[in-house]
Order: C-alpha cells, then structure tokens, then sequence
C-alpha cells in the first residue's frame, strides 16, 4: 500500500508514472491541522496582549473578523478601511508556488475593471525565498503605498493575524501534495482561491451561486488567465453578493480539516492492506 497526501494521488516532477502504474495500491489521506492552535476563537495571536483587545470570532459572530482587519492594516502600514477586501498570499517565493502567476496580474488587480470589481482591494503578502520574487513584493508595496504590504520573511505571529484578517487567500501552486494555509485560512472564514491540483483540490469546494454551496474558487490552468477567473469571481461575490459571501464563510468555518477526520481515514486503509495479499512483481526473466 503506497499512501499520498491527498485523495487525488497525483504525482510530481517525474512521479506520475510511478503513480500511474500503482494505482491500485495507492491511496491518498489530507493532512490534518492542529485545530487548538488554529481556532479562530482561542488564537492566542488575537488576543488582548498580541492585539490591544480581544479579537476573537467564530462562525456565529465573525465581528472579531473585521477587528483582526483593522488591527493588521495598522500594522502593516494600509489605509484602514474595514470594508475593502484583503487578498492574501503566504508561502514560499518559488515557482512551484506560483507566485510569478500572482505578479502577472498584479497590474490587473490594483488598476481595476469597467465592472468595480478589481482596484478596490488591499494584497498582503508573505514569504521567503528566490530573490527575484522577493524584490516583486518589495516592489509592489513600494509602488502602492497603503495599498499593498510585502513583507520578504516569515513570522507565525504574522500569519495567524494575515490569516484572520484576509478576506481571500491565494494559492495558485503549480503542484502541491497537500498545502496547509488553505485550511487555515477557512477556519478564519477566509475563502480560499487555489489552482486544482493535489491536495487543494481536495480540500476546496467550488462554488456554486445556483446550488449555494461551495468554499471557495478552484481554477484549472495554472496560468494568469485562470487565476484572474478565481479571483475575479470571489471578489465579485465579496463586492456585490453579500449574503453569498457570509454563506460561504459559513460553510469554510464548518470544515473538518482535524487530524481526528485523517485518523479513521487512515485507520479504514490499513484495514483494507491487511486484508488485501501482499504487491509481488517477480524479475521479468
């Protein structure tokens, strides 16, 4: 039994064909997260000593939410609005990570459409790693002060408060077995916008405005086009569909993304390696 981070068992950078050709011995469980130190209502990262006042929320009353947005846009030096959405990106400054697809519509975003829906926005980003996307964040809070944060480094005290004050994260990975913040980021109510691949298109429902069901965007084609429909689409929701909007975060806080959940998965697969023979390929001569 071959076990992957993620049901959709895809594999990586000269994996598929391993993958392929055990398909049926291979399986695939999420990750787990710690949910007492993610928990929108005990985060010790907002409360009083990390925050001035207690700034806790939870599914029912997410006013602590829009307190965690003003508090970070104190911090990080942007125009203090509790109505402007926050776009959020943190991880590493890699390819893998698609952080270049972010900087490819970066004007897009900031300069604004015909229909309102992109320009009024704030970006927050984090994360360490190659240098040339390291000066893209540092370029981008430079040029758009008040607008956009870019802080090249990594602190947790600094993603749990961009966690809980962000409206949407962006994850636009190339690949990812698993990922993490996406879980985070719902058990703070904030939506998730992710390319579908691996562990991200496992752990975001699409939305559906018809059924109104749904956590989040997924797009297929890891490019600028694709993430430009994800994005456009939740700020769109976020903007002129308030109702849809709070559903939505609703339903990203009522996500079961504990390593309880990953446990009994894992449990029910070494029942059925037990009960299956062993994989044998003898040397073909």
């Amino acid at each position: 039994m071959i076990k992957a981070t993620s049901p959709t068992k895809e594999g990586g950078w000269g994996l598929q064909d391993t993958c392929r050709g055990r398909f049926p011995h291979l399986d695939g469980v999420l990750n787990g997260i710690d949910c007492d130190e993610w928990n929108p209502e005990t985060d010790r990262f907002l409360s009083a000593k990390c925050q001035g006042y207690d700034n806790f929320f939870n599914k029912d009353d997410t006013t602590g939410k829009r307190s965690c947005k003003l508090h970070l846009q104190n911090c990080m030096g942007l125009r203090e609005d509790p109505n402007i959405p926050i776009v959020a990106f943190i991880g590493r400054l890699a390819y893998q990570k698609g952080i270049d697809v972010i900087e490819s519509i970066f004007p897009w975003l900031m300069n604004g459409d015909h229909a309102g829906v992109t320009g009024y926005v704030q970006v927050v980003m984090m994360g360490t790693g190659d240098e040339k996307y390291a000066r893209f964040l540092r370029d981008a809070e430079n040029h758009n002060k008040g607008r956009v944060a870019g802080f090249v480094g990594f602190t947790s005290e600094l993603e749990h408060k961009i966690i809980a004050a962000a409206d949407i994260i962006l994850m636009p990975s190339r690949y990812e077995p698993c990922g993490l913040p996406q879980m985070y980021a719902q058990r703070y109510g904030t939506v998730p916008v992710v390319h579908a691949t691996g562990g991200l298109k496992d752990s975001v429902i699409q939305y559906d405005p018809f059924q109104n069901t749904g956590t989040g965007w997924k797009f297929d084609c890891c490019d600028a086009e694709g993430l430009k429909y994800g994005l456009w689409n939740a700020l769109n929701t976020y903007k002129n569909h308030k109702d849809a909007w709070a559903g939505i975060v609703r339903r990203c806080m009522e996500q079961d993304f504990s390593w309880e959940r990953s446990a009994k998965r894992y449990v029910e697969i070494f029942k059925w390696a037990r009960m299956d023979p062993p994989f044998h390929q003898p040397i073909p001569f």
